[in-house]
């Protein structure tokens, strides 16, 4: 099994790329706000003097972060090589600095992927 992992700074731009995914066969997608910590320094929320945690805690609350995190376990080779071939057509040059990254994690152990939900 597998990771997938997509952070952007671009609120659009991570909306796109999961439709990509879920074309590719993806099922499942958890969607998290984030931030990058040289958009906190540029903004003025890392401060030696104070810490991190609290830096970026005044930095959230102080604007609107933009940044998404996208994230799925994938459980076959088959279905990562089609999310990775859909990813990589649809950014292209992964070396601009406006695209985000693409991480691929291995899953050592995983629980309560396989859910039963009830029929509606």
């Amino acid at each position: 099994m597998f990771m997938v992992l997509y952070v952007s700074k671009d609120v659009e731009q991570a909306s796109e790329m999961l439709d990509v995914w879920v074309k590719a066969g993806i099922k499942g997608v958890t969607i998290l706000e984030s931030a990058g910590m040289q958009s906190a320094a540029a903004a003025g929320g890392i401060r030696g003097d104070v810490g991190i945690v609290f830096s970026l805690r005044t930095l959230l609350k102080s604007q609107e972060i933009h940044h998404r995190t996208i994230f799925s376990a994938i459980k076959d080779p088959e279905t990562l090589e089609r999310v990775l071939q859909a990813s990589r057509a649809y950014i292209g040059d992964w070396s601009r600095p406006d695209v985000g990254i693409l991480l691929v994690l291995p899953i050592v152990q995983a629980f309560g992927l396989d859910k039963q939900f009830p029929s509606t």
